[in-house]
């Protein structure tokens, strides 16, 4: 073989090195984007829910404590306002074990501010964990008519899924599918038809100012949406109330 036969090799085997190298650090450093689902707490600091009280189109605001992540991106900074717009408010009729496990229910649907990121086509919230103790004393926050302009002002602005569950939220472990007799009787108490499968997400602990305890259970379309239900058809949740919210985000 001569010098320049194998010199031509070695150079088109360098060359061939070279553009492997190249594809695969293009790889390392644009990685796939895909969609995520995570968690992240926040607090109530505007508004109430309360079944004897609220009603259709009534407000209430909720103010992220960290920053939302999605593939290692920031798409949602600490100190973001969530709001919730109140759908349907409703009480359980007549006796049984039902009316027993959730005499009262609020379904809110919530509106998230345009995200940060590449890619990322929307972001789906629902309550997973509530705690509020004794709501009674505890000081209300400040709320200046900014905040209230901000949250009557996002009311009008619809980050959902047109009806559709938010699939990457399904990868939760606290989410499980809602048995059909318990979403047949959440949509009869509150006047709705279906709106797609209902998941149970979690659950929460009310402490009125007597001192005596409420659960609630939170279910979800997960499509930006939440169903809080009590046996008690007076619970209250108001400013002040510590949230974990589970959070999907989808990309295009």
């Amino acid at each position: 073989m001569s010098l320049r036969s194998m010199a031509s090799r070695v150079t088109s085997g360098a060359a061939l090195f070279a553009s492997i190298t190249t594809v695969c650090y293009g790889q390392h450093t644009l990685p796939a984007r895909v969609n995520s689902a995570s968690h992240v707490a926040a607090e109530m600091t505007l508004g109430k829910l309360n079944p004897a009280e609220s009603k259709r189109g009534d407000v209430v605001a909720l103010k992220l404590k960290e920053d939302v992540r999605s593939n290692g991106e920031v798409i949602l900074k600490k100190g973001t306002t969530i709001t919730g717009i109140v759908e349907n408010v409703g009480l359980a009729e007549g006796t049984g074990k039902w009316k027993n496990e959730a005499q009262a229910m609020i379904e809110i649907e919530w509106r998230v501010p345009a995200p940060e990121g590449r890619g990322v086509q929307s972001v789906s919230f629902a309550i997973q964990s509530v705690i509020q103790v004794n709501p009674a004393s505890v000081s209300q926050p400040d709320t200046s008519s900014d905040d209230v302009s901000f949250a009557r002002d996002a009311a009008n602005f619809s980050n959902s899924l047109g009806g559709r569950p938010n699939n990457a939220l399904l990868s939760m472990p606290s989410v499980m599918a809602a048995d059909e007799q318990t979403s047949s009787n959440i949509e009869t108490t509150l006047g709705t038809q279906t709106s797609g499968r209902l998941f149970r997400v979690g659950h929460g602990q009310l402490v009125s100012s007597g001192g005596s305890k409420e659960p609630v259970e939170l279910y979800s379309h997960l499509s930006n949406d939440t169903v809080i239900t009590s046996p008690s058809s007076n619970f209250e949740i108001s400013s002040g109330a510590q949230m974990q919210m589970l959070v999907g985000v989808n990309r295009k």
